[in-house]
Parts: structure tokens; C-alpha cells; sequence
């Protein structure tokens, strides 16, 4: 008997120039609907280390220092999935589309121009990083 995946997943909210950084998505859950990096945790990894790995993975970058945000419940297709939201403004490297098939490209947007069609669990996200607002005080 095949094994149902986890229902657990991570993104990460990267910032620039007080802007964050979204993809939009083809070929995935929601398809044509704008995220942030992330993706499902595997079995053997800490949150953290699949944030970072979510975050290499799609963006080519490397994070050097993440913030914990909160944690989102989402209803998706009849199923509760749990996602575990951190931010990231210290990272290296060039952000690069690295998985085509499943994004069309990265692209940095300031928190109040935020697409209508971005992943309902993403715009949650915005709402727990405007929380931390005293963190990201000259960030956002």
C-alpha cells in the first residue's frame, strides 16, 4: 500500500529592499496562483532544515539566517494541511527559477501589492509577518 504524503509543509517569506518574493505556480496545486518558496516536509528533516532546503531547491539561495513566523492552517481538497511559515532577509546567492516546470518565474512584490491570486495560506502568511512587524521594522 502506497503511503498518503504528509500534510505538513513549509514556506519561506524572502525579503529584499522591503519587498517579498513570490513565484507564480504551473503544474502544482493551484496553478496559475502566485507563493512563496516552499514545499512538503520530508519524514527524517527538521522544520527548518526543509525551509532551508524548500528555499535552495526552488530559488538557487541559500539562507543564512530564518525566523520562525507561526504556523497556518489550510483546508485543501478535503484535507487539513499545516504549514509552518518562517521569513528570511540574510541569505547568498542569485535567485534564479530553478524548478520551471513548476514556477514561471520569481518576482519581488512590496506587502500592499500582493496579487489577488496568491495562495490563501500565503496571504496568511503576510498577516503573521506583519505581526513580527517590530522584527522587520525597516524591512517592511
Amino acid at each position: 500500500m502506497e503511503q498518503e504524503p504528509e500534510h505538513l509543509g513549509v514556506f519561506v517569506i524572502l525579503i529584499q529592499k522591503r519587498k517579498v518574493l513570490l513565484g507564480k505556480r504551473k503544474n502544482a496545486y493551484k496553478s496559475g496562483f502566485f507563493g512563496f518558496p516552499g514545499g512538503r516536509l520530508e519524514l527524517s528533516e527538521s522544520l527548518v532544515d526543509s525551509a532551508k532546503r524548500e528555499l535552495l531547491e526552488e530559488t538557487g539561495v541559500e539562507a543564512i539566517d530564518l525566523k520562525y513566523l507561526g504556523v497556518i492552517r489550510e483546508l485543501q481538497d478535503g484535507y487539513n494541511f499545516i504549514h509552518f511559515g518562517f521569513a528570511c532577509d540574510n541569505y547568498r546567492g542569485e535567485i534564479k527559477t530553478m524548478e520551471a516546470d513548476k514556477c514561471e518565474g520569481w518576482e519581488f512584490f512590496s506587502l500592499n501589492e500582493i496579487p489577488f491570486n496568491t495562495l490563501p495560506a500565503h496571504i496568511a502568511g503576510t498577516k503573521l509577518l506583519n505581526s513580527h512587524s517590530s522584527t522587520y521594522i525597516d524591512l517592511i
